[in-house]
């Protein structure tokens, strides 16, 4: 279940990159736009102004939820790494039961064998 949401959380990564690489490709596109263009409309400086700085935002934004998204994204590899632990020791503490069990399965089957063997031998 940890796995899962851990898998969850590499997923959300992915969707995280995929918004960065696209941020990225819009302030470039919005730079070089400028850039072609010969003569430009005063209005037209000013609303790329504007789409330059609403991108610069979105990249802090985007920012942030990165940096929460590392932040759960280490909280949950502990919480897998603690239950791959803990699933680790419930398979010996069950190895174990199972050996003592045999074992004690065992002991019933000699100490059988030997009542038999003794009754036979009485006769």
């Amino acid at each position: 279940m940890e796995e899962a949401k851990l898998e969850a959380l590499h997923t959300e990564r992915r969707a995280l990159e995929d918004e960065r690489t696209r941020l990225e490709a819009e302030t470039a596109d919005t730079r070089n736009s400028l850039m072609v263009t010969g003569v430009a409309e005063a209005q037209d400086l000013a609303a790329s102004d504007l789409y330059l700085r609403h991108l610069e935002t979105s990249k802090k934004r985007h920012a942030a939820r990165l940096a929460d998204w590392r932040v759960r994204a280490d909280k949950q590899q502990q919480a897998v790494v603690e239950a791959r632990r803990r699933v680790r020791l419930l398979e010996k503490l069950e190895e174990r039961k199972r050996k003592e069990w045999q074992a004690a399965a065992d002991r019933e089957q000699e100490d059988l064998a030997s009542e038999l063997y003794l009754a036979g031998w009485k006769r």
